[in-house]
């Protein structure tokens, strides 16, 4: 299974988002030492949730990094990650 195919399916399980957004930016990254071709390893990740109210910007992107940890043992290089609750979303 593609890897962004994954990181979808890990949103949806552990954030239940009004919206989310993956998009896999690993191109961007060829000629840098961590890029591999034909390899999905850079991602720009926004997800919009109810589950983030009331929890600091850290420690939002902190559970996302927890839900991805096994994308990061297995070729996971990097994730730009947006975190928002439906109002501060609706507010940007």
């Amino acid at each position: 299974m593609k890897r962004k195919i994954k990181i979808e399916n890990i949103i949806l399980e552990n954030f239940e988002p009004y919206f989310f957004s993956v998009l896999d930016v690993s191109e961007q990254h060829r000629g840098h030492s961590y890029f591999k071709e034909d390899v999905e390893s850079h991602f720009e990740i926004i997800i919009v949730s109810e589950k983030f109210k009331n929890i600091n910007r850290i420690d939002r992107h902190r559970m996302v990094n927890h839900s991805l940890k096994e994308e990061f043992s297995t070729d996971l290089h990097s994730a730009i990650i947006k975190t928002y609750t439906i109002d501060e979303y609706k507010n940007i």
